[in-house]
């Protein structure tokens, strides 16, 4: 175990006989850029006393042990795994925050800033776009809500989303394959099973090959052959959550916070592809 590791190890352990004392329990998936820039967010906005525990950083922590034992007054869950740890918590609020939808029924102490930016948004540049028949592949089991509201969305704009349900990653390229001459645009939303390592691949030559636009949600993507991509605003996510943590902490039942979606994105496009297609886009600074 490399020293840094260790020291943090026996300090977790020694925790309860330092008799820490502070508000927030801050659970941090691993050490990760995104989720710093989250958390340095948070706490420009709420400055209540915390302690941050990065779960990479041990084998095994026992959650229900730190709140047993410290006592904090609201748990912040930062990504995935924090996230799924923090679902067993029952007896104080936890607010959660760069999880891109929560695959569970959550319970009434539950709520936070997700990751997953209003459809409206992408309905607006696909619009923009001319685009009128969207091909859409998503996961039920992880995004299905959002597509509900994504189709009532498009058809308040005239749009068709032509969805395909993936099951598996492995089912990306045939379902995309399926979609020729029936669309003409793709829509590539953060859905962790038709979106990874190994099918991002397959949308950029869907779209090649279609001459169709893709429209992604990070400007990662832009560099592979997206579009336009809509980003979420990390720092401010964290904000955002930090204003929910100060009502909580002031005594708002975390019942009367609903989960919320990130307010501030960023819009950028790949002007070498639009104009390939032959396609415009005035864009706008997000908000």
């Amino acid at each position: 175990m490399p020293f840094l590791s260790l020291v943090v190890a026996v300090v977790y352990l020694l925790a309860p006989t330092l008799g820490l004392c502070y508000d927030v329990l801050i659970l941090q998936s691993l050490r990760d850029k995104g989720y710093q820039e989250a958390v340095q967010g948070f706490k420009r906005e709420c400055t209540a006393s915390s302690r941050t525990v990065v779960l990479s950083d041990f084998v095994a922590a026992d959650l229900t042990r730190m709140v047993r034992e410290e006592r904090p007054k609201l748990i912040i869950a930062v990504g995935e795994r924090a996230h799924e740890m923090s679902i067993k918590v029952r007896e104080i609020p936890v607010l959660y925050m760069m999880v891109i939808t929560p695959r569970h029924r959550l319970p009434a102490n539950h709520s936070g800033v997700g990751m997953l930016i209003d459809p409206s948004r992408y309905v607006s540049v696909l619009d923009n776009l001319g685009s009128r028949r969207i091909g859409v592949l998503f996961d039920p089991s992880r995004t299905g809500a959002y597509l509900k509201k994504a189709q009532s969305a498009a058809r308040r704009s005239g749009m068709d989303l032509v969805v395909r349900e993936v099951r598996s990653p492995r089912e990306t390229p045939a379902l995309l394959d399926s979609l020729r001459g029936r669309v003409d645009a793709i829509w590539m939303i953060p859905d962790l099973t038709a979106v990874s390592t190994a099918t991002t691949e397959a949308f950029f030559l869907f779209s090649q090959g279609e001459m169709i636009p893709v429209v992604t949600f990070s400007d990662f993507y832009l560099t592979m052959g997206g579009a336009i991509a809509l980003s979420i605003d990390r720092h401010d996510i964290g904000r955002q959550l930090g204003e929910m943590a100060r009502q909580v902490l002031d005594g708002t039942p975390v019942e009367e916070l609903p989960a919320q979606s990130p307010r501030k994105f960023t819009i950028k496009a790949n002007n070498g592809v639009l104009k390939k297609l032959r396609l415009s886009l005035t864009v706008p600074g997000g908000s």
